[in-house]
């Protein structure tokens, strides 16, 4: 089998910025020690053609990718930080001592306010967990050429909405409605941040766990359940 003649593409015509202007010519430029290598890892290459290396996008689109990557790890480093901060008064399971501050204008007191700080936790932890998922599609999506501007709000909500999913599973799990993961795992900091990190990471499968469970439970607008036992209630008048 031949390999295939990585000229091939020598040329790519970039446009300077997306608001015209000259386009650049650019010669491909190919290291000769990768020329040999095999065939069946060709396709590993972000859908390129073998020795492509520039830039799909222009200076405009590197720009709200730069913003976008920024928002993603700022929230990620400040939420962790705001962890680290809550494990110092929450992470030790008997407090010796209480110890109070105040953020905000609002007084807390540790161990008072230890289910307080758990649930914040939770939320805080699913952010990250967001953050980290979002970081990952939006590196994905820049690398084989399936990055658009449209899917900015996906990524500036995506993060918000893992910590509101992770901080109301674990308040579903914690009081028996449903039984997603085990409800001593909100009992410590350390099982709560991971459980939350873990929930909003994968916000898009639980909350696609929850619409099977309420349909099970409610059935759907079009096609209501009435099996023995759905929950029973008052119905609403046709």
């Amino acid at each position: 089998m031949e390999l295939p003649d990585p000229s091939a593409g020598a040329q790519r015509q970039l446009d300077s910025d997306d608001a015209g202007g000259d386009t650049l010519s650019h010669p491909l430029l190919v290291d000769k020690a990768l020329v040999t290598k095999a065939p069946d890892d060709l396709g590993k290459l972000d859908n390129r053609d073998f020795g492509d290396w520039r830039s799909r996008y222009t200076k405009r689109a590197w720009t709200q990718i730069s913003i976008e990557f920024g928002y993603l790890v700022l929230l990620l480093l400040a939420c962790t930080a705001l962890l680290v901060f809550i494990g110092y008064w929450v992470a030790p399971p008997k407090p010796l001592d209480a110890r109070t501050f105040t953020a905000f204008g609002i007084s807390f007191e540790y161990p008072r306010d230890r289910r307080f700080f758990l649930s914040l936790s939770v939320g805080l932890s699913g952010i990250v967990g967001g953050a980290c998922f979002a970081l990952k599609w939006l590196y994905h999506t820049v690398a084989k050429a399936e990055w658009n501007q449209d899917r900015i709000l996906w990524r500036l909500i995506v993060p918000l909405l893992s910590g509101g999913v992770a901080v109301f599973v674990a308040m579903l799990v914690a009081s028996g409605v449903v039984a997603l993961l085990d409800a001593r795992f909100f009992a410590t900091f350390y099982g709560a941040i991971g459980a939350g990190w873990l929930i909003g990471y994968f916000s898009d499968n639980v909350l696609a766990a929850l619409q099977n469970l309420a349909r099970r439970w409610f059935g759907t607008v079009d096609d209501p359940k009435h099996t023995p036992d759905t929950a029973s209630g008052p119905r609403s008048p046709d």
